[in-house]
C-alpha cells in the first residue's frame, strides 16, 4: 500500500478545515447549468493544483476564498451566457430552528441570501466575505481589488440590497 505525500496530507488537512468555506462559495454561486458538485469539484481540484504555489505571502483563509471565489465567478463567465441565470433555492438550504425567534431570524437569513444570490458575482462575493466578518483589507486581497473600492463597493451593494428587499416586501 502506497503511503500519503505531504501535499496529499496537507490537502486532506485544507479540506477538513476550510471545506465548509468552499461548499458555501460554490453553493452560492450554484445554478442551473452550475451543479454545486462540479463546482465544488472544480474548486477542489484548483486548491490542488495550486498548493504548490501558495508562498504564505497572506493568510491559508485569504488563499482559500480567493481560489473558491475565482473558480465559482470563472465559470460563471464560462458557461453564464449558455445557461439560465435562474437563482439558488435557498428552500434547500437546512435550518434548525430552536424556537419561534430563531424561525424568525431563519425566514431572515433566507430572504437575505436570495437576494445576495442575484446580485452580480462580484458583488456577491464581496458581501459574502463581509458577512463571513472579513475586515476590508483582507475582502480587498481575496478578490483583488483596493480597499477603497471594497468601501465603495459595500456601500453600493448595501443600497442595493436594502432597495431589492424593499421591492420584494411589496409583492
Amino acid at each position: 500500500m502506497k503511503s500519503m505525500s505531504d501535499k496529499e496530507r496537507q490537502f486532506l488537512a485544507i479540506t477538513e478545515q476550510y471545506g465548509a468555506v468552499v461548499a458555501k462559495v460554490c453553493y452560492l454561486y450554484t445554478a442551473p447549468g452550475a451543479s454545486f458538485e462540479d463546482l465544488y469539484q472544480e474548486t477542489l481540484i484548483n486548491l490542488w493544483q495550486g498548493m504548490d504555489m501558495f508562498r504564505g505571502d497572506s493568510k491559508m483563509s485569504t488563499w482559500i476564498y480567493r481560489v473558491s471565489l475565482n473558480t465559482c465567478i470563472s465559470w460563471h463567465r464560462r458557461n453564464g451566457r449558455h445557461y439560465s441565470t435562474d437563482r439558488i433555492r435557498l428552500e434547500d438550504v437546512i435550518f434548525e430552528p430552536v424556537d419561534s425567534e430563531s424561525s424568525h431570524i431563519e425566514e431572515d437569513y433566507r430572504e437575505l441570501y436570495q437576494l445576495i444570490s442575484m446580485l452580480p458575482p462580484i458583488d456577491k462575493a464581496v458581501i459574502t466575505l463581509w458577512l463571513d466578518e472579513k475586515p476590508y483589507d483582507e475582502i480587498a486581497k481575496i478578490i483583488g481589488i483596493s480597499q477603497a473600492n471594497v468601501a465603495v463597493r459595500m456601500h453600493r451593494i448595501k443600497e442595493k440590497l436594502s432597495k431589492m428587499a424593499e421591492k420584494s416586501a411589496l409583492r
